[in-house]
């Protein structure tokens, strides 16, 4: 009922708002997503032609803890861009704050530094900050967010043993995400396997099949511990990879006092499964 007052007005039909329900129940219903507070990281290893090109570990570095707070679109990069700052992405903003003191160094709307040939220069720290902010920001709002958009198509591909239902839609125009018109893709568990966007801010070739895989179920909520993005022609992911994140562990905050309402079938452990 919850679902079908809020997407009948945005072009959802009955069976793909069955696809968002399914998918939202996978990702510990929507108990454990009013009670998520934050999310932490603990980034491995980045590579691919995305952060080769962009300047990782040259021009950039790579946190050594991120702290996010989908519910508010905030992050924090802790030891970046060195050990005596760390990064604050807020809802599309950025700064970067020195430890001992209130000096920052931020920028209100700094998607607005990309636009026309600038965006194909290498990154500076708030380059990244805000890249991989609004990124993991959202990434870690899905399901749940995808309320928010508009449904463009509902269809299904892949053969009877790995079919996947893909729900097209335009998302808000005041969302920190790569591009407005994105898709996802769902296994029969309503688990997102993969998730095809174009990422604006590095160019019009930046067309990417971002497969979310090793998911792991904390505290009932499943995360990606190995994000791969493949270079991506059409609907046709191709051999090139132009991202790839991978996190040594993943740890999950939720409100003690919705927690005490919901059972947690994972306890405050975590258990895997692989895609």
């Amino acid at each position: 009922m919850r679902m079908a007052n809020v997407l009948t007005d945005r072009g959802w039909t009955a069976s793909s708002s069955g696809v968002l329900e399914r998918a939202c129940d996978r990702y510990g219903g929507f108990e454990t997503w009013d009670a998520l507070h934050e999310i932490r990281l603990f980034p491995q290893r980045l590579s691919g032609l995305v952060p080769w090109l962009k300047g990782s570990g040259r021009t950039f570095p790579t946190p050594s803890v991120i702290e996010i707070r989908p519910h508010q679109r905030w992050a924090r990069f802790s030891s970046y861009p060195d050990s005596e700052h760390v990064g604050i992405f807020d809802n599309g903003s950025v700064r970067l704050e020195r430890l001992d003191s209130n000096e920052a160094v931020a920028r209100s709307d700094h998607r607005a530094t990309f636009r026309g040939l600038a965006k194909y220069r290498r990154w500076t720290p708030l380059d990244a900050l805000y890249f991989f902010g609004y990124a993991l920001t959202h990434y870690h709002s899905l399901p749940f967010s995808l309320f928010d958009a508009r449904l463009v198509r509902a269809r299904e591909t892949g053969g009877r043993s790995n079919l996947l239902s893909v729900l097209d839609v335009e998302l808000p125009a005041d969302l920190p995400t790569h591009c407005r018109r994105q898709s996802f893709y769902f296994d029969k568990s309503g688990l997102l396997v993969r998730h095809d966007y174009h990422a604006e801010i590095i160019g019009f070739w930046a067309r990417g099949a971002h497969f979310w895989r090793r998911q792991s179920s904390v505290r009932g909520f499943p995360i990606a511990l190995d994000r791969r993005v493949l270079a991506r022609l059409g609907s046709v992911p191709l051999a090139i990879t132009a991202l790839r994140a991978t996190f040594s562990d993943a740890e999950v905050d939720l409100d003690s006092s919705k927690e005490r309402k919901m059972p947690l079938a994972h306890g405050t452990g975590s258990s895997s499964f692989s895609q």
